[in-house]
């Protein structure tokens, strides 16, 4: 851990815990999208949704505890963000589940979303296997390839394209690339926190009270331009309905953390930073999701 007389432990503990939970919105945000599709489409049904949902959430959980458990209990030297952060756990660790545990705990979590698999299987066959086995290889692969730097490529897909996927093809039985299409600024933008909670850095004072991030802002710019400009074509040739241009209004949001992403700040500065960038996603997620049900609304 870096000491800095400019930030205290509890600090550093507030942000990382806030952190933490907003990371779940990697699941929740394309749960709620496609909840939005489904309903749009008239093929909603709440119970199945809560279900689906839940077997994302817990999937997700399961990825973070094998994770945590293959990086040694997040000490890793090869995992850029090991050292800002120090303290990270995955829920209920120590407390209810301790460390050495966690092995068990993600195996017991995936476990939990076979059985889930299995009942959508049975009403929906052979495409939900596909699909439940892509994401229990990316929940057990995450940490290697993480370690060889396919962290944003594996994050992009996981909780882009096949989460939304997945969700929708259990809600309306729809497998049309279609979704894929809607599912890409989701990607885009969830990449983006990937990208900064993966971030390099170097300290610049000695007391360590700055450091300076190994960031290239024409990665995150030239996410954020695919988000929004995918968004304008999705639009343009009907994968989203007009409202969807709603999702403007979290521009400046986004190009303001971009330009502090290129400033010298101090490790609370990065922290919050990357809240922010967490804040763009789920704002924009959830107007993406309005988009799908203002026209059954108004």
């Amino acid at each position: 851990m870096i000491n800095s007389p400019s930030v205290t432990d509890a600090e550093r503990s507030r942000a990382i815990r806030l952190i933490k939970y907003l990371l779940f919105s990697a699941t929740l945000v394309p749960a709620a999208l496609a909840g939005g599709i489904a309903l749009s489409r008239g093929s909603l049904r709440i119970s199945e949704w809560l279900l689906a949902a839940f077997g994302l959430l817990i999937g997700q959980a399961g990825g973070d505890y094998l994770y945590y458990y293959f990086t040694h209990y997040h000490t890793d030297s090869r995992d850029a963000h090991t050292k800002i952060f120090a303290g990270w756990r995955p829920l209920f660790t120590p407390g209810w589940i301790p460390q050495q545990r966690t092995l068990l705990a993600g195996i017991l979590c995936l476990a939990l979303d076979a059985l889930i698999g299995l009942y959508f299987l049975s009403r929906y066959g052979l495409p939900v296997l596909w699909l439940a086995l892509a994401g229990a290889a990316a929940a057990f692969l995450f940490t290697p390839l993480m370690l060889r730097g396919l962290k944003e490529p594996v994050v992009f897909l996981t909780f882009g394209p096949l989460c939304l996927y997945g969700m929708v093809y259990v809600l309306t039985g729809d497998l049309s690339p279609r979704t894929v299409l809607i599912s890409l600024p989701v990607g885009f933008l969830v990449t983006i926190v990937a990208y900064l909670k993966g971030a390099r850095y170097r300290v610049e004072e000695e007391n360590g009270s700055a450091i300076v991030m190994r960031l290239d802002v024409r990665i995150l710019a030239g996410l954020l331009a695919a988000a929004y400009l995918s968004i304008l074509a999705g639009v343009l040739l009907g994968w989203f309905t007009p409202w969807a241009l709603l999702t403007a209004l979290t521009i400046p949001q986004a190009a303001d953390f971009t330009r502090k992403a290129a400033r010298k700040k101090t490790i609370a500065d990065y922290l919050w930073l990357t809240v922010a960038a967490q804040i763009v996603f789920i704002e924009t997620g959830l107007l993406l999701t309005l988009s799908f049900l203002l026209p059954k609304i108004i």
